[in-house]
Order: C-alpha cells, then structure tokens, then sequence
C-alpha cells in the first residue's frame, strides 16, 4: 500500500504540469484566432462564438478564461500576450544595470510591441465609435503602461541616473508620450520610417533626455 500511495504521489506533478501546459496552450488558441477575427472582421463583427469555433474550444471556454470580448481585445493588444521576444527584452530590462542600456531596450520593446501589433492597434484607436466600451480598453492600457514607465523613472531616480533638474513625474510623461503608439504610428506607419530607425531614433532621444549628464 506504500508503495502505491508513493507511486501516486509521484504521478501528480506530472499531471499537474500536463494539465498547466494543456490550459496554456488553450489560451494561447484563443487569443490567436480572436486576433485573426478581429482583424478581418473588425471588433463589433467578431462574436465570441465564431473565436470558439476558430480556436476549437467551446464559448463557454473563452467566457471561463477571459470573461467578455472587451478583455479579450485588451489582451490580444497586450504585446506580452503573445510576444516571447518582448518578454525576452523585458527580462533584460530588469536584468541590466547599465542604465542607457535600459532605456535603449525600453526603445527596442517599443518598436517589437507595435510593429506586429498595428492592424489591432488601429482597430482599437477607430472602434470607439462603433463600440464605446472600447474606450475604456484603450485607458486601461494606457494606465497599466503608464504604471510601468513610473516605474522604471523610479527606479532611475534611484540609481541616482535620471537628471537631477527633471521631476520624476514630468520624466514619467516625457517617457509616456515618447513611446506612445501615437507618436510610432505617426513615424512608422503615416512618415513610413523604416522601424530600425524609428528605435535609434527614440533610444537616443530618451537617453539625451532622461539620464543625467
């Protein structure tokens, strides 16, 4: 009886770890095929069922794991979501010292989380007035990405790197503003700036700005 207790023992991390990887995958599903829809159909078109049937799970799957559609577009515009190179860089970002590198991989994420982003990105910015509550996604994201960047001047402030004449909050706007989908989209997509130039360009207007002589 030992032995089979013992074996049992041994069998559920596996199981466990099986079924962490099978619920994973699934969400990752669903946020591909809901990224699909709402790029070819446009937001207000694309309906939770038609996500289901694309990522083969049931709608009451997508109900459990996201909760309504507007969470679901949040998510598949959360450049995290489906981007292993930008949690690569991210984990660089916290890694590093070094303190104009930090803000040139800030540069860097910029660029890799919109370039494959912007057909959902401008769903989202030309949808408000079709769907209202899209507006609200749009402040939540823009909250969240704001918190970080608050983040990040803080923490320069504390290594002593951000200019001692600029406030921790005015640094947080510049940082804000300066990667803004906005400001990308009117280089990269209206100006058609090749995106490299677009991260050399913002690395070093962020380092001449932002960290102390």
């Amino acid at each position: 009886m030992v032995h089979i207790s013992q074996s049992r023992e041994e069998k559920r991390p596996y199981h466990s770890q099986v079924r962490q990887r099978q619920a994973e995958e699934t969400r990752r599903r669903i946020l591909v095929a809901a990224r699909e829809l709402f790029e070819s159909r446009g937001y207000a078109l694309t309906t939770v069922e038609a996500i289901a049937e694309l990522a083969e799970v049931s709608p009451k799957t997508v109900t459990a794991i996201f909760g309504s559609k507007r969470v679901l577009l949040a998510e598949v515009i959360n450049p995290e979501a489906l981007n292993p190179r930008v949690q690569q860089l991210i984990e660089e970002l916290r890694a590093t010292e070094d303190q104009a590198l930090r803000l040139s991989l800030v540069a860097q994420i910029t660029r890799q989380a919109y370039e494959p982003l912007v057909s959902s990105l401008e769903l989202l910015r030309t949808a408000g007035a079709v769907a209202p509550e899209l507006a609200d996604v749009r402040r939540q994201i823009e909250e969240r990405r704001r918190h970080n960047q608050a983040r990040l001047i803080a923490s320069l402030r504390a290594q002593g790197a951000l200019r001692p004449d600029l406030a921790s909050a005015e640094a947080t706007d510049v940082l804000w503003a300066m990667t803004s989908y906005d400001l990308y989209r009117m280089l990269v997509v209206e100006q058609r700036w090749d995106p490299e130039r677009y991260e050399t360009w913002l690395a070093q207007l962020l380092i001449e700005h932002l960290l102390a002589p």
